[in-house]
């Protein structure tokens, strides 16, 4: 790979405090291969000792940057902001955690620069995760793709190698549900998938859990396909059919309770995938930012800035004096 390429490394982080150090140390042994290279931390509103550490290491490293949100506000909110607000040409985003291993970077920029691509996405050999996450991912990315018709880098994972720019066009997307890998496709972004190794957690606890899993693939299928609405009509006729041949077998209590029974276990089913639907509308309207920044050692944007506040004389947007302000690329 050559030394010449520009790269940042992007880090989303959410109380990691017991492994960001670790992480930084095994990160920038690789990263720092290229003269041209940088590391942003983007701290995700960690509550514990992270952040303290992620200004420790940025007073020490003038290569490391670092935004800090308001609050937790997720980990596509934490990328998209990463993505803004990385310097170089070409993006990698890592885990924290290090199940994203730092040498097997190089295999993805190779490929990316080779390529000529937009993305190149680490699909993950021998996946050291809980077995309910990686029957979960392939079960979902299965729905999405095969019955639902989305595209997806299929079996892609969130280590990948980006063009910043390209990147910056999908956070740019006003969708009222922020989902990366589904968005990627729809601007035309040229990408492809390389196998990489996988590593178990080093230290600290998942942040994944089963319901966060299942709302993460339930904001899939909705914010990016219609089709679901069209299996609410195919399964409430299928509940009237059920529901009159049931009643027709006989005068019975039993037939009619199971048809009542049909009937509302459909009915109950659309009520529920409406509800999503009308999340998803209420998102797009309701205007809210997808993140905040409270504290930062880059020039952050007034609209990204939480104490940014407007000025009577000048009628301009002024930052609070915590953050460093100016314009971005």
């Amino acid at each position: 790979m050559p030394a010449t390429l520009s790269i940042t490394a992007m880090v989303p982080c959410f109380n990691e405090e017991e492994c960001i150090e670790q992480a930084y140390l095994r990160i920038k042994e690789e990263v720092y291969q290229y003269e041209d290279s940088e590391i942003l931390f983007v701290d995700d509103g960690s509550t514990d000792g992270t952040l303290g550490i992620i200004k420790r290491i940025a007073r020490e490293d003038p290569r490391v940057s670092y935004i800090s949100f308001a609050r937790n506000f997720g980990l596509e909110s934490a990328f998209t902001a990463g993505f803004s607000y990385a310097s170089k040409e070409w993006t990698v985003q890592l885990d924290a955690d290090l199940q994203s291993p730092p040498p097997e970077l190089h295999k993805l920029a190779r490929r990316a620069v080779e390529g000529d691509y937009d993305a190149v996405f680490a699909v993950r050999t021998s996946r050291q995760d809980p077995w309910y996450r990686r029957l979960g991912t392939v079960a979902h990315q299965a729905i999405a793709t095969r019955i639902l018709g989305i595209e997806l880098p299929v079996h892609a994972s969130v280590f990948r190698v980006v063009r910043t720019s390209v990147a910056r066009k999908v956070a740019a997307c006003k969708v009222s549900t922020p989902y990366f890998i589904a968005t990627l496709p729809l601007i035309g972004a040229r990408y492809t998938t390389v196998e990489t190794a996988h590593s178990p957690r080093t230290a600290g606890r998942a942040k994944w859990s089963l319901g966060k899993l299942f709302r993460h693939a339930a904001d899939l299928f909705v914010g990016f396909s219609y089709r679901p609405l069209a299996l609410i009509y195919l399964a409430a006729l299928g509940a009237v059919a059920a529901a009159v041949t049931l009643t027709a077998a006989g005068s019975g209590v039993r037939p009619l309770a199971l048809a009542s029974v049909v009937l509302h276990t459909a009915g109950l089913g659309s009520i529920a995938l409406l509800a999503r639907y009308m999340v998803r509308i209420m998102r797009g309207s309701a205007g809210l930012p997808r993140y905040q920044i409270r504290e930062a050692n880059v020039p952050v944007r007034p609209q990204d800035d939480l104490y940014a506040y407007r000025n009577e004389s000048t009628g301009r947007a002024a930052p609070a004096p915590l953050l460093q302000t100016g314009n971005l690329p």
